[in-house]
């Protein structure tokens, strides 16, 4: 089960950071045609996916602060 959650983790980490870096470059890039275009690229499907998976990474990866931190102190405090 714990290599379970270490995987799904870490897909999810995978998975934003790449998003990040694909929403950076495809829809909104650094040029002034890119940003005179970006209104349109933001509107596309995969743009649309690229700011979910990044949206959806981000608070998947937050919320992995709050078992972890638990299990931790479960662990210092069986020292004690």
């Amino acid at each position: 089960m714990i290599k379970n959650v270490i995987l799904f983790y870490i897909f999810w980490v995978i998975c934003h950071y790449f998003s990040t870096h694909m929403y950076a470059t495809f829809c909104t890039p650094w040029t002034i045609r890119g940003f005179l275009l970006s209104p349109f690229y933001i509107a596309s499907p995969q743009c649309r996916a690229l700011e979910w998976a990044v949206h959806n990474g981000s608070n998947v990866i937050n919320m992995m602060w709050f078992p972890l931190g638990s299990w931790i102190i479960k662990l210092i405090k069986k020292q004690y």
